[in-house]
């Protein structure tokens, strides 16, 4: 296959992809008739307690009115809290997650891993490390310290893999239930 050809193969393959994981983008309605952008706030909320709504915007890509917006219908239903004023900064207002934000944010946590279990099932086994590694090496290519920098150097990853037939695969399962 020509470099160009690749290229057209990756841009190809890369905007099916993009189509797929946007299917519930930004705005839309996800799990627990949340956005997909304030399943991560959450998220966020959860590992770094007491966040200041800045460094939020800052982590979500948008700007700190997009995030009070965001912020405005996370407190209405009770997920979060806002705390004015902590903090050495007086006008820094603080952002806390409320009990039942944790507790929805484990619904969540549940519905992903969920979700990811079904989605290996469609890999073979013996694909899976390889492919994760194939996926980490492709979100950092896409990552925002690349995305406007696409000359930069990566660092050497070298992937093999070997698709093994049907027969291959059903010897293997046999093997391994003998073990």
């Amino acid at each position: 296959m020509t470099k160009a050809a690749q290229v057209t193969a990756w841009s190809a393959e890369l905007e099916r992809l993009a189509r797929v994981l946007n299917r519930v983008g930004p705005d839309e309605v996800c799990c627990e008739g949340l956005t997909p952008r304030q399943c991560g706030i959450l998220r966020t909320l959860v590992d770094k307690p007491g966040a200041r709504l800045s460094d939020l915007a800052v982590e979500s890509g948008i700007t700190p009115s997009a995030m009070t917006r965001v912020l405005d219908k996370l407190e209405a239903q009770g997920l979060i809290q806002r705390v004015r004023g902590a903090g050495e900064d007086g006008r820094a207002a603080m952002v806390a997650i409320t009990e039942r934000g944790r507790s929805v944010r484990g619904r969540i946590d549940q519905l992903m891993l969920d979700r990811t279990r079904a989605i290996l099932q469609g890999i073979p086994a013996g694909f899976r490390p390889r492919l994760l590694a194939g996926i980490r090496m492709l979100t950092r290519a896409l990552g925002p310290e690349s995305c406007c920098d696409l000359a930069g150097t990566s660092p050497a990853v070298g992937v093999s893999y070997r698709v093994a037939s049907k027969e291959q695969l059903a010897s293997r399962r046999r093997s391994n239930a003998r073990s």
